[in-house]
């Protein structure tokens, strides 16, 4: 059976082959009636018409497909990845995942730089560590001229598009929810990965934002810095920790919501109350398990799947030519305030 074309699908439905492709590709500026439109789905359906994405990207110059790089096993980039998903979906683009491991002593990122040479990609969203820079990275995207944004690497960087959360914003506001539901002086308690503390841009900020905040507040600042260990290892600590809160009432924000379902468990054992004894607050939600915890964890939260949205429209905007690439303007969104039980 011979397969149906665009002439095929133009003839059925009684219009040019201009109105086709104006129905197909969205196209703005050409104005096509409701009565044409529905001529043309009603004729694609009956012929079962399937673009040819081959020949539709010989003759744009574009895939339709746009790289997702990043860890596939981070949580954040799943939850980016819904929003980029979205995006995609209603415009018509496909999404090819690409791992950021190395493999066989391959620069992961070097695959991409193939992949858009070979026309095969029309451009890149990264989900990066947080403050993530490579200088030539940002070289070689801009000598190849490739379409790119990032999701909060290069904060500090003109030269590459990215999405970001203003976390000393975000801490700020965590704070200031804290304290007008408790009046206790908050402790700040962060956790880092080791072997030695060295906090990336968004842990920077956050910290710098709680010192001012109690600075501004008359009060007296109290960080705990404590490497990451998987419970049970370090329970020991968490227990000494809770149980030095008995008999007063504590308020305490973290910056990962690991370290609250740390806090949570020890206050467990140790007899204390969540929401009433301790209050507690995350600056995150890692695990995507604050609104599912006993009682429910307040947070301030970065709104993931709303930057991969920001990303995906930016991108495209290179990609179509409605932006140009040397407008790398940065995005900036809020955190998410999500009130709950635990403060």
């Amino acid at each position: 059976m011979k397969r149906a074309t665009s002439f095929d699908v133009a003839q059925k439905a009684g219009v040019s082959r201009s109105v086709v492709s104006a129905v197909l590709n969205n196209t703005r500026g050409i104005g096509v009636s409701e009565e044409k439109r529905r001529a043309v789905l009603q004729a694609i359906e009956e012929l079962n018409y399937v673009v040819d994405v081959q020949a539709k990207g010989m003759r744009t110059g574009r895939s339709q497909c746009i790289a997702a790089y990043g860890n596939l096993k981070n949580p954040f980039f799943a939850q980016m990845l819904q929003g980029l998903q979205k995006v995609c979906n209603e415009r018509g683009y496909y999404v090819l995942l690409c791992g950021a491991s190395a493999d066989a002593g391959v620069d992961p990122r070097k695959k991409l730089l193939d992949l858009f040479l070979q026309r095969r990609i029309d451009g890149i969203v990264s989900k990066d560590t947080t403050g993530y820079m490579n200088e030539e990275w940002e070289r070689e995207v801009h000598r190849l001229n490739i379409p790119h944004v990032s999701v909060e690497g290069f904060p500090e960087s003109d030269g590459i598009a990215s999405v970001q959360m203003d976390y000393g914003q975000s801490v700020r506001e965590a704070l200031d929810y804290a304290w007008s539901r408790t009046k206790l002086p908050p402790v700040y308690l962060e956790l880092f990965n080791g072997p030695v503390h060295a906090p990336n841009w968004g842990d920077r900020h956050r910290t710098q934002a709680y010192l001012a905040w109690m600075r501004e507040h008359g009060l007296e600042p109290n960080v705990l810095q404590k490497l990451y260990q998987a419970w049970p290892e370090d329970e020991a600590w968490w227990f000494d920790l809770v149980h030095s809160w008995k008999g007063r009432q504590v308020s305490v924000l973290t910056n990962w919501s690991r370290a609250s379902v740390a806090i949570y468990r020890a206050a467990y054992e140790v007899g204390l109350r969540i929401g009433s004894d301790v209050h507690v607050m995350a600056a995150d939600n890692t695990e995507q398990l604050n609104e599912a915890m006993v009682p429910a964890l307040s947070a301030v939260e970065v709104p993931y799947a709303e930057m991969g949205e920001a990303a995906a429209l930016r991108l495209l905007e290179y990609t179509e030519g409605t932006r140009a690439l040397a407008d790398t303007e940065r995005i900036w969104l809020p955190a998410k305030l999500m009130a709950r039980e635990s403060m």
